[in-house]
């Protein structure tokens, strides 16, 4: 399966997604609140794209206004199921807010984050 530029995956007003790329490598941006609502239809936008022989995905999280526990949970589990197969899981472009939570809450020494 590739994946190419196309509409979001999820569109609410306040959170989309997109997705670009060809297995093994995938590219997703999320764009708005990662909340508890939210976060869930990304980690089932991963999750998909895992079971399709995506095993390196690179999340661009430098669009997102808002992130909950509950984002930052999916980050994780993303990141245990890749590598628990050898995959790679990076989150791209972090904003300094973003990257503040991820360092209070010691995520940014388990995730791999550039």
């Amino acid at each position: 399966m590739q994946v190419s530029s196309r509409p979001p995956a999820v569109d609410h007003s306040w959170f989309a997604l997109e997705i670009t790329g060809a297995p093994p490598r995938a590219s997703v941006r999320a764009v708005g609140e990662l909340d508890m609502l939210t976060a869930p239809h990304l980690e089932r936008e991963l999750e998909r794209l895992r079971g399709h022989g995506y095993c390196d995905i690179a999340l661009d999280i430098s669009g997102l206004t808002f992130v909950a526990a509950a984002g930052l949970s999916a980050f994780v589990r993303c990141d245990h199921r890749l590598r628990a197969e050898a995959g790679r899981f990076r989150l791209v472009g972090p904003t300094p807010r973003c990257r503040q939570l991820l360092a209070i809450t010691g995520l940014d020494d388990d995730l791999t984050i550039v």
